[in-house]
């Protein structure tokens, strides 16, 4: 339960650098997505 919140946490940030760099970085949009991905299927799992 103490693990789910702060995988939240993390998503957010990593939207926020989505929306303050959309055009300059796009390869790294794809990989934090990814990463996104992946945590939500560990929250599903646990």
């Amino acid at each position: 339960q103490k693990r789910q919140p702060r995988q939240k946490q993390q998503q957010q940030q990593l939207q926020q650098q989505q929306q303050q760099q959309p055009q300059q970085q796009p390869q790294q949009q794809q990989q934090q997505q990814k990463q996104q991905q992946q945590q939500q299927q560990r929250e599903q799992q646990q």
